[in-house]
């Protein structure tokens, strides 16, 4: 049976806050509600407890590794229900705080995801996965390393093109870049 999708509503307040394991330590309202867990049901577990068998390992390396460097990750997340259902949000993490014994707490502020996001960043995911089944997270990265190398961008610019309006400004400006910068 295929899974439905949940309205992510626009004007929703979605978070939560998370420490470097990933084990959530609040989530707002709206996100509990979406997700059909209650807030005591997520707190103190794992963030994959929303983890969508069709969100590809690379993404979460790659936020990882640009958390761990202090970085803010921009990125996009399928994510389950309790019931089963899956819902795209658009996600911008960044580091909070760090604590005097050096533990981490995270901040991901979640958001509505354009249907333009969902079919370019959808499709991506599905040939990250594809190429994960064959090859494991190796094959994913080497994927999405040469998938970006041809549009001339990093990861982060990537994800920034379908954030906000502008996108396709950007990957304009992109291509461009990379044709007129040989």
């Amino acid at each position: 049976m295929p899974q439905s999708e949940i309205h992510v509503d626009e004007n929703g307040n979605y978070s939560s806050t998370t420490n470097q394991a990933g084990i959530i330590i609040t989530v707002s309202k709206d996100f509990a509600n979406i997700s059909g867990y209650s807030n005591e049901e997520l707190e103190n577990k794992n963030h994959n407890i929303v983890r969508h068998e069709d969100m590809p390992k690379i993404i979460f390396k790659i936020m990882w590794e640009q958390l761990a460097d202090g970085k803010k990750f921009l990125g996009f997340f399928k994510n389950r229900s309790k019931h089963g259902e899956y819902f795209w949000m658009a996600t911008k993490t960044y580091l909070l705080r760090t604590e005097a014994d050096g533990n981490r707490t995270y901040f991901s502020h979640k958001s509505f995801m354009s249907p333009r996001a969902k079919h370019h960043i959808g499709s991506l995911y599905e040939k990250l996965l594809e190429e994960e089944k064959k090859g494991g997270i190796e094959a994913s990265e080497k994927y999405l390393k040469k998938y970006l190398k041809f549009r001339g961008v990093t990861f982060t610019e990537y994800m920034e093109t379908f954030f906000g309006g502008k996108g396709l400004f950007k990957v304009g400006f992109f291509m461009a870049r990379k044709v007129f910068s040989k």
